[in-house]
């Protein structure tokens, strides 16, 4: 009887030390892979005015160091875990930085006013997965918007205007049913907008303004892929 008791008992704290390894190992994982993740997208961006490099040192190690970087909300102080990254009207230069896919539970991403450029890239959809809010207005940004930024589901706000995205809006975009706040004025887009599904939005003629080859919209009627009035 004590032999089974012993044998239960060190069982049960075999599964709990397995628990703890397993928990543990995780969150050094997630820790890790948003200290990369600040790492990548530091050296993918030109920061002429040095203020990334000033704010972003990555020499103290401390548990939660991150948190305090310019910028950088996390969902804790104490734990190196990105919630949103704010690096609005910083004079920032480069392309959309691939490094975000690193900070495994982003759900904000403001790169707003800057001198970005280039594509947004075609699997967004994998590298901001969770994200809720993404502002990268007021750049120079150009090419067809992707399709998949369809999948990310999780979208409220979607902020694309004031830069150079051309061609059409795809549709799917009309399936994000969280959506709230959508803005794509003064690109070059074209052809029809979205039917947005979602009911508790703010998007009306004035998210697609400046953009004389958009329709379907403000009694500017698509017919046959042409635009008449």
């Amino acid at each position: 009887m004590a032999s089974s008791m012993r044998i239960l008992f060190n069982g049960r704290v075999l599964g709990i030390f397995m628990l703890w390894l397993l928990l543990n190992g995780s969150f050094s994982f997630a820790v890790e892979s948003d200290i990369n993740c600040l790492k990548s997208i530091k050296a993918s961006l030109e920061d002429p005015s040095d203020i990334l490099s000033f704010s972003w040192d990555f020499s103290n190690a401390t548990e939660g160091f991150i948190c305090s970087f310019l910028g950088i909300e996390c969902w804790h102080p104490f734990e190196n875990r990105v919630l949103n990254i704010k690096l609005a009207d910083l004079g920032l230069k480069g392309q959309f930085p691939r490094g975000v896919a690193n900070c495994t539970s982003l759900t904000g991403l403001d790169l707003s006013s800057n001198n970005l450029s280039g594509s947004i890239p075609v699997d967004v959809d994998h590298l901001i997965p969770y994200i809720t809010s993404l502002d990268l207005s007021s750049n120079s940004f150009s090419g067809q918007i992707p399709t998949n930024i369809s999948n990310c589901t999780f979208l409220n706000v979607l902020k694309l205007d004031h830069n150079k995205f051309s061609g059409q809006i795809p549709p799917q975009l009309g399936q994000l049913s969280r959506i709230k706040t959508f803005n794509v004025t003064n690109n070059r887009l074209s052809g029809p907008v979205p039917n947005f599904t979602s009911t508790n939005n703010t998007i009306g003629p004035d998210s697609y303004a400046n953009n004389p080859g958009l329709c379907g919209f403000s009694g500017k009627i698509c017919k046959k892929g042409k635009m008449t009035n």
